[in-house]
């Protein structure tokens, strides 16, 4: 039984070129190891649209050559349209051939997700590993009734059947280790903000979920406000694997909150210490979740830099997404993580409820004034399933006529609103501005230049300068 893993493309259609790198999609990697486990047999494929940049016509093309029993896509929101013709080629070629999604999109519009995607066979809400493997059981048995599959949805004759939730796993480590081998790795790369070092880079993913409620929060959703940990041994295992299988130094923890749970991080961190491994990362963090302590052992473990959401330089903004930080949180865990030597990124939103243009002012003054290594303001976007998102449809912003590519926080598209004093072009205006106002400063730009080392330094000074005008000259 052979399946073809689709990633749909995006960013050459409808987004910022380059703006998210081209990551590895380790998703299709969790669920084929964990078929692999369950299912002997099984051949994989990925056809990575988007890292590979294939226009229609290329993608068919790839598709022909395939001969897939079971076709699996990704689908998130942003590239939704593009999920939907990729599904209409897949059936041209090969009609009998049941297509499934999973992702974001389906698992919060799971019925809508179904209606406008005629071609779509099976949908898959919530954590996809069990569910995925009693679908192609089913299907390997040439099943027609699917009633008992846990967090699928599918069509019973002309009706579409949305199943009950699926239970999250209780025990992560169950999972095996995702399988990279089904990857050409040499096609991923991080994005210029997300580089430190000049190994070849993964993503790894210790834990899921989010114990907090940020009005535009997306984990949420997904993972249902509950926060589940791999344990220590298991993770430093995966990082053995990376280093000493296919040559991988360079890591993204892609977690929400690496540094949420400062024990385990700190233990994760001393067992990475004592197995000597020589390896650099990146993760993400949160204002009130940092200390000196906490950044001492990570800096120790290799880490080369800390990304935090700050969102807002205005206090009133920042209650009104129910962030349950301070701006002055944000100021002190900027400090500390300077002060032990790592390097920090950023990430702010502009346009959330309640913004104005003094919020707004408050926002780039405030990150201009923070020592920051890189930063990225983002326009605040609703996605589907967020509180947020229900906002924008009580103002009038989104309708059935929305496009979804809008959805992406680094777009072409007009932007969404979750406020009424700012219109669309407002919001570029100020976002142009306040990329401009923090990366065009003599002071930053000299010290850009003084942390240039070897080719890779200059090839990733240049990649970020490229995305820079991309967004400064944007539409």
């Amino acid at each position: 039984m052979k399946v073809l893993f689709i990633d749909p493309p995006y960013i050459n259609f409808d987004g910022i070129k380059e703006s998210g790198g081209h990551m590895l999609p380790l998703s299709f990697g969790y669920l084929a190891a964990y078929a692999r486990k369950k299912i002997p047999g099984l051949e994989f494929e990925v056809l990575d649209c988007e890292v590979e940049g294939l226009d229609y016509q290329q993608i068919k093309k790839r598709i022909e050559g395939t001969r897939p029993d079971i076709v699996g896509m990704t689908a998130p929101t942003p590239p939704m349209k593009h999920v939907y013709k990729i599904s209409e080629i897949v059936k041209e070629i090969y009609p009998n051939v049941p297509i499934v999604l999973g992702g974001l999109h389906p698992t919060v519009l799971p019925e809508r997700t179904m209606k406008d995607g005629e071609k779509i066979d099976f949908i898959i809400v919530g954590e996809g590993e069990v569910t995925f493997v009693e679908l192609l059981q089913a299907l390997k048995s040439n099943r027609k009734e699917f009633s008992d599959i846990a967090g699928l949805g599918w069509r019973k004759d002309d009706k579409i059947v949305i199943n009950k939730r699926r239970e999250l796993m209780p025990d992560l480590d169950e999972i095996p280790l995702p399988a990279r081998d089904i990857f050409n790795l040499k096609l991923y790369y991080p994005p210029p903000t997300k580089k430190v070092s000049e190994e070849n880079t993964t993503p790894i993913v210790t834990s899921r979920g989010c114990p907090f409620n940020c009005i535009h929060c997306i984990p949420r959703i997904l993972w249902q406000g509950c926060v589940r940990y791999r344990s220590a041994d298991n993770v430093v295992a995966e990082i053995e694997e990376c280093v000493n299988k296919y040559n991988l130094r360079e890591f993204y923890f892609c977690d929400e909150i690496f540094t949420v749970n400062k024990k385990r991080a700190i233990e994760i961190c001393n067992k990475i210490i004592e197995k000597k491994l020589r390896i650099y990362w990146i993760c993400f963090s949160r204002a009130n979740t940092i200390d000196s302590e906490l950044v001492r052992a990570l800096k120790s473990a290799g880490c080369r830099k800390i990304t935090i959401g700050l969102e807002s330089g205005s206090q009133k903004i920042l209650d009104l997404m129910r962030k349950n930080t301070t701006v002055q949180q944000g100021r002190k865990a900027v400090e500390i993580i300077r002060k032990e030597g790592v390097e920090v990124y950023g990430n702010f939103m502009l346009g959330n409820v309640g913004e104005t243009v003094e919020t707004i002012k408050e926002t780039i003054n405030f990150a201009k004034s923070l020592d920051l290594d890189n930063a990225t303001f983002f326009i605040t976007s609703p996605f589907p399933g967020t509180d947020l998102y229900q906002i924008a449809q009580k103002l009038d912003h989104i309708d059935q006529n929305t496009p979804w590519e809008a959805f992406a926080p680094l777009t072409n598209q007009k932007p969404i609103l979750v406020q009424n004093n700012l219109t669309g072009e407002d919001l570029i205006y100020w976002q142009k501005k306040a990329f401009r106002q923090f990366y065009l400063r003599p002071r930053y730009i000299y010290k850009k230049l003084r942390q240039i080392r070897g080719v890779e330094g200059i090839k990733f000074l240049f990649r970020g300068v490229k995305i820079l005008l991309e967004i400064l000259f944007k539409k």
